[in-house]
């Protein structure tokens, strides 16, 4: 995501930018994904996979180096979103709430880090806050990034605490499925309005993501989603790259 912004937006990213968000994002996904395997390691219970765990601490390491590299913007960006992050983690008020628990918010918590990293981050420098063009890219990507987490909200609706009240357990799987097509055709519409040199990425990315997302279901394999439905944004990327 980051990287179509850098291509369709046609801006300039440093080899540490570059760098950084991917290391972070290595280190912020398997945190997030093994956090409270990851406390138990620190107190010398071995149950974060080796591999991952000396991944997620050099992927650490060097993001935090690379961060001092960035501008005063960028910093500024990273740290509201490691903000974000940190609070959608670990527990506060009496060690039983995180913003991950408080219903209806998971959703919107993981599509602002995201917009802010993969759209804001490689814009700040340029941005203009008061441009409407400005607000209506950054619509685009947050809608984006929910259709992209709904098919995973489906696939997870049954194990989740009804608590989060996520939006298959608000809405029901079909309506989460109308308003996932839905989100696409207000995603293609304005790429195409906005940039029609780029709207076939975002049209083939549309198309995936309905078909993923019409097509799970509670009963599927965990990696369907984790695979293909992970890998859609990649195919925008390379057939942006490609054209």
């Amino acid at each position: 995501m980051y990287q179509i912004s850098i291509i369709e937006l046609k801006l300039s990213s440093s080899i540490e930018l570059s760098l950084f968000v991917f290391l972070g994002t290595l280190f912020a996904y398997n945190f997030v994904k093994y956090n409270y395997l990851f406390f138990n390691s620190f107190e010398g219970q071995k149950l974060v996979p080796k591999r991952i765990f000396i991944l997620s601490c050099l992927s650490l390491i060097f993001s935090v180096y690379l961060f001092f590299s960035l501008n005063l913007l960028e910093m500024s960006i990273t740290i509201i979103a490691s903000f974000l992050l940190f609070l959608y983690i670990i527990p506060f008020y009496n060690k039983k709430y995180n913003l991950r628990t408080i219903e209806g918010l998971k959703i919107h918590i993981v599509a602002s880090c995201w917009t802010l990293v993969t759209l804001i981050l490689p814009l700040i420098n340029t941005i203009d806050f008061f441009s409407s063009s400005t607000w209506v890219l950054i619509i685009q990507r947050y809608l984006w990034i929910i259709l992209a987490i709904l098919p995973f909200e489906i696939f997870d609706s049954q194990m989740d605490s009804e608590e989060l009240l996520t939006i298959p357990q608000f809405l029901g799987v079909s309506k989460t499925k109308l308003l996932g097509i839905f989100l696409s055709l207000i995603i293609v519409f304005i790429s195409f309005l906005g940039s029609s040199n780029f709207w076939f990425a975002y049209l083939l990315m549309a198309i995936l993501y309905v078909y993923f997302l019409c097509s799970t279901s509670i009963d599927q394999s965990p990696y369907r989603n984790l695979f293909w439905v992970e890998a859609i944004p990649f195919l925008g990327w390379l057939s942006l790259y490609l054209y």
